[in-house]
């Protein structure tokens, strides 16, 4: 019995010390060069901030340009004393864009400061910079996860392992060596687990705090670890849609101005066209405004994601808005031979909502509707009001239900829809989108105090449900009011 005893401890102690072992390589193998790297990287990014500030000042505010001068030199600078200090330990994509941005800076201050600035080709190459440092630090990411997943099995391995001779050993040991398995077993394996458990969220991309775990000061210093290297990532999360909404914001001027010239071609201002020439623009009418939607979703969903207060109006009728997103939709629908149909029962009361939002979040379940829909087919939207929330709350909220005669949502697909950027091909619609028209509107609807549901299919067809509150003090209209509104689209 004690045999068994001291071997199922030796064997536990030879255990906790491989597996500490291995997140103790994460942390000084991996952390530590992350750290060295995400100085650079910071650096590097600094440099591009204050070219995009010397740029402001070069276009708006000329006596400011000095100042802007000096702040890029002393990044400058700093950027070459990191270089030489961590470049030896820097990945090689990341050390390459660093030294860009390096000679980028540095040629912007040897003449000029102004005129470089905004030298096309110079700005071409400072987003091309900017690009290759994004993509450093998302392989530096990839880098990441695979070492913790690859410590995560081989501390698995070992774990299981440890359980199977525990238990052995347990049982030639009768009453005194189970005793000591169990505690092994609740003091060790638990919090193990429980770290195993968040280190796959974490390598899921759910970078929320973590949960605090109890154990040996080793599995705390352990959870420690793990909880910086989350704080990390989210860094890095949030690096990367700082990214996405600058470019999203820096392509809007442009499209904008793409889409005036194109009109300017169908109109015919700029000459008379041919069948062929008129043809051609069409297509590019339509590749323009799919852009612009896009960059459009992009940029709402970077608002919502960062929290950005909702703009509501004040005496705003849901009526109106969705009357704009049935014509926004309208003609997509009557481009695929579908039938828009709205429904709505008696009048809606002036209400605070934020209409842009609403309406977005109607467009994007609409066209999924009209997307998957076979010519022919309707999809219907039906407006009621409701006089308390969905979970009882008081007030007037609106109930906005889209149903489309398609195939319906997969099973499959139902826990998923709410998923950004995952599509499926359904129906008549194929997987080219982005992947954000459901998960925008769920977000949005929240952001508002409602929601975005997916109901049970319909027979045949998909059921989607917006319930939202119409703000405060907005009561429901007279019973003697009520009407019945039909139109078709």
């Amino acid at each position: 019995m004690t045999a068994a005893l001291l071997g199922a401890a030796a064997f536990s102690g030879v255990a906790i010390v491989r597996m500490t072992s291995l997140l103790t390589e994460v942390r000084e193998e991996q952390l530590g060069g992350v750290i060295k790297e995400e100085a650079v990287h910071q650096a590097a990014w600094a440099v591009e901030v204050a070219a995009r500030q010397g740029l402001f000042a070069c276009e708006h505010s000329p006596h400011e340009v000095p100042a802007a001068a000096a702040t890029l030199g002393q990044r400058l600078t700093h950027l070459d004393a990191l270089l030489k200090r961590h470049g030896a330990a820097t990945q090689p994509l990341l050390l390459r864009a660093a030294e860009g941005f390096k000679m980028y800076a540095a040629h912007i201050l040897q003449g000029d400061t102004c005129e470089r600035l905004q030298n096309a080709a110079l700005r071409n190459q400072r987003l091309h910079l900017a690009e290759q440092l994004t993509d450093a630090w998302i392989n530096t990411t990839l880098a990441l996860h695979s070492a913790i997943r690859q410590r995560e099995m081989r501390a698995h391995d070992i774990g299981s392992s440890a359980i199977a001779v525990g238990l052995l050993l347990g049982a030639l040991a009768v009453v005194a060596a189970w005793a000591v398995a169990r505690w092994v077993a609740q003091g060790v394996t638990r919090p193990l687990g429980q770290l195993s458990a968040l280190a796959h969220r974490v390598g899921d991309g759910n970078f929320a705090p973590l949960p605090a775990v109890s154990g040996p000061s080793e599995i705390r210093a352990l959870w420690a670890d793990l909880d910086r290297m989350r704080g990390r990532l989210s860094e890095l999360d949030q690096l990367k849609d700082a990214f996405v909404a600058s470019a999203s914001h820096d392509l809007r001027t442009p499209l904008a101005r793409l889409r005036t010239a194109i009109g300017l071609l169908a109109d015919g201002t700029a000459g008379p066209l041919t069948a062929q020439q008129q043809r051609v623009v069409a297509l590019a009418q339509v590749a323009c405004e799919r852009e612009i939607r896009l960059v459009t979703a992009l940029l709402d969903l970077t608002r919502v994601q960062a929290g950005k207060a909702v703009r509501r109006d004040e005496g705003c009728r849901l009526d109106d808005v969705i009357a704009r997103a049935v014509e926004e939709v309208s003609e997509l629908a009557e481009e695929r031979g579908t039938k828009l149909v709205l429904q709505a029962e008696g009048t809606t009361p002036p209400a605070s909502l934020d209409a842009a939002l609403v309406e977005r979040s109607l467009v994007s379940l609409m066209t999924n509707g009209v997307r998957v829909s076979a010519p022919g087919q309707t999809v219907y939207v039906t407006r009621t009001l409701l006089p308390r929330g969905p979970d009882g709350q008081p007030g007037t909220w609106a109930r906005v239900e889209v149903r489309d005669e398609g195939p319906g949502v997969p099973e499959d697909v139902r826990p998923r829809v709410f998923e950004p950027f995952f599509t499926r091909a359904v129906g008549a619609a194929s997987a080219d989108g982005l992947g954000l028209g459901l998960p925008l509107a769920q977000r949005m609807m929240r952001a508002l105090g409602g929601d975005v549901l997916v109901l049970e299919n319909a027979n045949p067809g998909a059921r989607f449900v917006l319930v939202f509150p119409l703000g405060l003090g907005a009561p429901l209209p007279a019973a003697t009011e009520t009407t019945s509104k039909r139109y078709e689209a």
